[in-house]
C-alpha cells in the first residue's frame, strides 16, 4: 500500500481528527459512565442494595464517580489501540480535575451539596474539558501528525 509521509495531513483534516478524538471520547466517558453511574449510584440504593454513598461520603463518591466515568473512556481508547501514556494522561487529567473540587470543597470553596452534584453525571463536563487539555499536550497524535494516524494510504482523507 503506497504510503505518503504525515505533513501533507491539512489543517482542516488535523482539525477533523483532533475534533473526531474529543467527542469519541467524552463520548464513551458521558455515554458509558452514564449507564455505570445508573447501575450503581442510582439503581443499586432504589433496589435497597445499599444506601446513596453521596449522602454519607460525598468527596468519596465523586472520586468513585470519575472513576466510573473514566473507565469506559480509557477502555474505547484501547480499543482504538492507543498506547497506554495516552490513555493514562487522559484518565489522570479527568480524576484531576476531580482532585481540584474535593481540595476546594475541604478549603470551604465549594459547598457539600455542589460535591454531591458532581458526584454525578454533572462531572462529565468538567472531565471532558480537562481531556482538551491532555489533548494538547499530544497535540500531534489526536491531529493525526503522530503516533498510530502518523502514516495513511495515498487517497485518504
Amino acid at each position: 500500500m503506497d504510503t505518503m509521509p504525515v505533513g501533507t495531513i491539512s489543517a482542516r483534516r488535523q482539525s477533523l481528527n483532533f475534533g473526531r478524538h474529543f467527542l469519541e471520547m467524552c463520548a464513551a466517558m458521558c455515554l458509558g459512565g452514564g449507564a455505570l453511574y445508573a447501575l450503581l449510584f442510582v439503581a443499586g440504593p432504589a433496589l435497597g442494595a445499599y444506601a446513596d454513598p453521596t449522602l454519607r461520603a460525598p468527596e468519596l463518591s465523586l472520586l468513585g464517580v470519575a472513576v466510573v466515568f473514566t473507565l469506559p473512556m480509557a477502555l474505547w481508547m484501547r480499543f482504538r489501540r492507543m498506547d497506554w501514556a495516552p490513555i493514562l494522561e487522559m484518565s489522570a487529567a479527568g480524576l484531576a480535575v476531580v482532585v481540584l473540587f474535593i481540595g476546594l470543597a475541604w478549603q470551604g470553596v465549594l459547598s457539600q451539596s455542589t460535591i454531591r452534584e458532581l458526584a454525578g453525571p454533572a462531572v462529565c463536563g468538567p472531565i471532558c474539558v480537562a481531556m482538551v487539555g491532555a489533548m494538547l499536550f499530544r497535540l500531534d497524535l489526536y491531529t493525526g501528525r503522530a503516533g498510530h494516524h502518523a502514516v495513511r494510504p495515498v487517497g485518504a482523507a
